[in-house]
């Protein structure tokens, strides 16, 4: 999108929503592929497979809130918000597709506040970059 002499540089809230969940998507994506390598050169991690996972995906809800607030330029906390929410969803459904066991609500309500407050938090700092 090239810009002309009175363009803000703004984004349209989708599309920056959009922009914001493929940078945490990819995150995701390349942290599982890495891990995978090392279980396989034989570095056992299983033990702690949940928690990095969580931290994995509140990195990438971060992430994508970061990009998303700075297209934004503006609401970037609401962006972010929005875009954990989004990035929620997409975990569940994920988990649902490869199998995973019932998964608890309440635990998963509590992570879907720590992903929205990340996201807002994210939101915020990349407004202001």
């Amino acid at each position: 999108m090239p810009k002309t002499e009175g363009s803000t540089g703004q984004y349209s809230f989708p599309r920056a929503l959009f922009l914001g969940l493929r940078y945490a998507v990819v995150l995701l994506f390349i942290s599982i592929f890495l891990l995978a390598v090392l279980f396989i050169a034989g570095l056992d991690w299983t033990g702690h497979a949940r928690t990095v996972f969580d931290y994995i995906c509140y990195a990438g809800a971060v992430l994508g809130s970061l990009v998303a607030g700075r297209r934004l330029k503006a609401r970037g906390w609401l962006g972010g918000m929005v875009l954990a929410l989004v990035y929620w969803v997409f975990l569940l459904i994920m988990a649902k597709i490869s199998g995973l066991p019932a998964l608890n609500i309440k635990l998963s309500i509590i992570k879907l506040l720590i992903l929205v407050l990340l996201g807002a938090v994210g939101g915020m700092i990349g407004v202001n970059l």
